[in-house]
């Protein structure tokens, strides 16, 4: 990923949310046809990705930033395109910004077996109450990488990033030190340049966007280190 940002340790700005106070056109269902890219061969070193999703109101309601759930569509099918080709040592997990929740998954291998598994987790968990703290998940992120130290570990947030952690400065130092790569795919939001740690990577992603830009995201992060590998552009 090249393209980076920054993030603003702020307090909650509910009147700057995309989509309020005007109404949003009902959204369209999901497009299926774009290309993500080559997944490539299994990565010859051991990796782990974490995909840890925000379910708060700002994202999920009829005004946010994706009232369908289309990311969930999309982040699966970036973890299929994987998964043909994947391997018993590229684990992959899912996380919740409710924490804990039924929609803990992983890791499991990222193979098609594993994405049965998967996609248990890829839904906004039935227990969850939309929380828009992201240090509880956060830190379980950190268990799961800390518990695989062979592992090349990354973080893939997505989120708008409207915090309410009572300390979101705190919050978003963690995230810069987790221990691994870290790519911020922010739903809805221009960011300010200059405030966030240049060690996270950031991929923007709003309305305009065009569809299957989470996919792409995503998958960015799962090939990383998968020999052949390629990104197709948008389509």
């Amino acid at each position: 990923m090249s393209h980076r940002s920054a993030l603003l340790p702020s307090t909650p700005l509910t009147s700057r949310l995309l989509g309020f106070p005007t109404p949003r056109p009902p959204a369209k269902p999901p497009r299926t046809d774009y290309s993500l890219g080559n997944p490539g061969r299994p990565s010859p070193v051991p990796t782990l990705l974490i995909a840890l999703f925000d379910n708060s109101g700002s994202v999920t309601s009829p005004g946010g930033t994706d009232p369908l759930s289309n990311r969930y569509a999309e982040v699966t099918k970036a973890f299929a395109v994987v998964a043909r080709k994947g391997s018993r040592y590229e684990l992959g997990a899912i996380i919740h910004f409710d924490t804990p929740s039924s929609g803990e998954a992983g890791p499991v291998p990222i193979t098609r077996t594993g994405l049965v598994r998967l996609r248990t987790g890829l839904r906004p968990p039935p227990d969850g109450a939309g929380s828009s703290e992201l240090g509880p998940s956060l830190r379980r992120g950190v268990e799961v990488a800390e518990a695989y130290p062979d592992h090349e570990a990354t973080l893939v947030v997505l989120s708008d990033l409207l915090l309410t952690d009572p300390d979101p400065g705190g919050v978003l130092s963690e995230l810069a030190a987790f221990p691994g790569e870290v790519h911020a795919v922010v739903l809805g939001r221009h960011l300010p340049a200059g405030v966030l740690d240049e060690r996270i990577t950031v991929t923007p992603i709003d309305q305009d966007s065009h569809p299957g830009a989470v996919a792409r995201a995503l998958f960015s992060s799962l090939v990383t280190h998968r020999p052949g590998s390629q990104v197709s552009g948008e389509t």
